[in-house]
């Protein structure tokens, strides 16, 4: 091959083709149409064969042209991809950030990290809507979308990042709890008032690696556990929520575990991303802080994966997401 060819050239003639005219090209170049004419012709010469026929009215690839543009392109628009991570990395973290999250998660857990994000970078501002269930970024348009499932996500053409695991457990006051069966059983639930969330008609249980399903009778039905947690503290029926969520209830007697040897599955918090390799850099510098949250807020025993992308990062129990759902 000819050694005057030039990288340039590569890209001239790609551009070319993407474009649809010499014309078009030179204008994305930002170069004169003569100099990308003469990148072609060069091209051209160099490999010894016709790339591109060319009319006062049409423009078409030739078989040779097609060959060299199928395995050229890639590798420029990877070029352009790179070019773009390294500009990303260096802009200003500015903009306005759009997150969706659960009431609880978001009051509790992610009100500090936002304050603290807010403070380090002041062209920055943050929307936060209040959102139950699962939410697409892609489609309702957030830039980081929390939810909390007790279930697998389903997929999608998001990525799903740092995950908590929450354990939880039934509870009821003290009045109730003493009325129910010496010998209670999961199946016995399902005669018994209970506090639930919005959808919620079976309750599952595990012991000896075996699964129970329980139909349940909800006299209350909410997303918010705040809400469940006073309606068991009223004795109103039995309550799903977080151990930890608890505790200074327990401490106090104001409530009782119920069936604590029959675990229930555990409460997963992931946050959620557009599937995209280039995240702003506003993104970029909220999920370093909730990373640094989550390490600061996981037990002690806890591993944390440095790993990140279409799986969740970390796993433990943490306090903080503790206090979400329920």
């Amino acid at each position: 091959m000819n050694e005057t060819i030039q990288w340039n050239d590569w890209e001239a003639f790609c551009c070319v083709v993407e474009q649809g005219t010499f014309t078009a090209a030179a204008e994305q170049l930002d170069c004169p149409k003569s100099r990308v004419s003469a990148a072609v012709a060069r091209l051209e010469t160099a490999i010894g064969a016709k790339l591109l026929e060319r009319t006062t009215r049409r423009m078409r690839l030739t078989d040779a042209g097609k060959a060299v543009y199928r395995d050229v392109a890639p590798l420029f628009a990877r070029l352009r991809e790179i070019r773009q991570e390294t500009l990303a990395r260096e802009e200003r973290v500015q903009g306005v950030l759009r997150i969706a999250t659960p009431y609880e998660f978001g009051a509790q857990q992610l009100g500090g990290v936002i304050c603290r994000t807010l403070a380090a970078h002041p062209a920055l501002d943050v929307a936060v809507e209040i959102t139950q269930g699962l939410v697409d970024p892609i489609r309702d348009g957030f830039d980081v979308a929390f939810v909390v499932v007790d279930t697998d996500l389903p997929d999608s053409g998001t990525v799903a990042r740092r995950i908590y695991h929450v354990e939880r457990g039934l509870f009821a006051a003290p009045a109730l709890a003493a009325s129910l069966p010496a010998q209670l059983r999961p199946e016995d639930l399902a005669n018994m008032p209970t506090l639930t969330t919005p959808g919620d008609t079976v309750w599952e249980f595990t012991r000896d690696g075996q699964t129970v399903s329980v139909p349940i009778r909800p006299r209350m039905q909410t997303h918010n556990a705040e809400l469940r947690l006073q309606g068991a503290l009223a004795g109103l029926g039995i309550a799903r929520l977080s151990v930890i969520y608890c505790e200074a209830e327990i401490a106090q007697g104001r409530l009782v575990r119920v069936l604590p040897d029959y675990p229930l599955p555990p409460l997963r918090v992931f946050a959620l991303l557009p599937d995209r390799r280039l995240q702003p850099r506003k993104v970029r510098a909220f999920m370093e802080a909730i990373e640094s949250m989550m390490v600061s807020e996981l037990e002690p025993e806890a591993g944390l994966d440095g790993g990140m992308g279409a799986e969740a990062a970390a796993s433990g129990q943490a306090e903080g997401a503790a206090r979400t759902a329920g």
